[in-house]
């Protein structure tokens, strides 16, 4: 019997949300009036939802305001690593660590969920912030190996038949990878000790767009990278 491709075998009716174009947000951390002018940005575009993958705590802006920001924007919001250490008390010697946010920012923060699906024409896309639920593994362009081997939920993801894309941060590289069974696609960081980025990925048309999110070029494309539908797993 032939074996049917991974990216033929979604259930064609889902009650997931839809997605065919969406704006997406790397790690913010507290970089509010970035994220401002990254929200003014992608309200001149033909989007359908905005996106963002977490970390936004532990960072040099104002907490409550970018909380504000992502809530009052309506941004769809998975937690990072760093929220989940806010929450629990840990980490906050770090340089940048968030101490203290009022009621209504901590009450957004716990809401979040670590994960989110959407539907898209060419298949499953899961919001996350590291790789699935893990939210503090590390995957980079040239991770290989061992350090491949140690992300076993990047395996689960890949061996999932329902879930063909997966769109993610943490570490602060933005990318387009292909693995067996699953897309992967990182959108960078707009925190202004990194290469200021974000990202507009098209299902429809399987393009990604990164757009510069520093202060002095706004908007600008940096680059358009094709999104292939992942190969199936043998």
């Amino acid at each position: 019997m032939a074996t049917i491709p991974k990216a033929l075998r979604f259930k064609v009716v889902s009650t997931l949300p839809s997605l065919s174009s969406c704006g997406v947000i790397g790690d913010v951390h507290c970089e509010s009036e970035t994220l401002e002018r990254v929200l003014d940005a992608l309200e001149s575009m033909d989007i359908e939802r905005v996106l963002c993958v977490g970390d936004i705590v532990d960072g040099p802006g104002n907490a409550d305001a970018t909380l504000k920001l992502l809530e009052s924007r309506r941004v769809q919001c998975v937690a990072g690593n760093h929220e989940r250490w806010f929450l629990n008390g840990e980490q906050r010697t770090l340089d940048h660590a968030t101490q203290e946010i009022n009621d209504e920012s901590r009450a957004f923060i716990k809401r979040l969920p670590r994960m989110r699906e959407y539907q898209t024409r060419h298949g499953r896309a899961v919001l996350c912030h590291g790789v699935g639920e893990a939210d503090e593994a590390w995957l980079l362009p040239d991770t290989k190996g061992y350090a491949l081997q140690d992300i076993p939920t990047l395996r689960e993801l890949m061996l999932d038949d329902e879930v063909q894309f997966m769109i993610g941060g943490h570490t602060h590289e933005r990318m387009v990878r292909v693995f067996p069974g699953l897309t992967v696609i990182n959108v960078g960081t707009i925190h202004r000790n990194d290469d200021q980025t974000f990202s507009v990925i098209d299902f429809d048309h399987m393009r990604v767009a990164h757009y510069s999110a520093g202060a002095e070029n706004m908007g600008q494309l940096l680059e358009e990278l094709p999104l292939p539908p992942p190969p199936p797993v043998e």
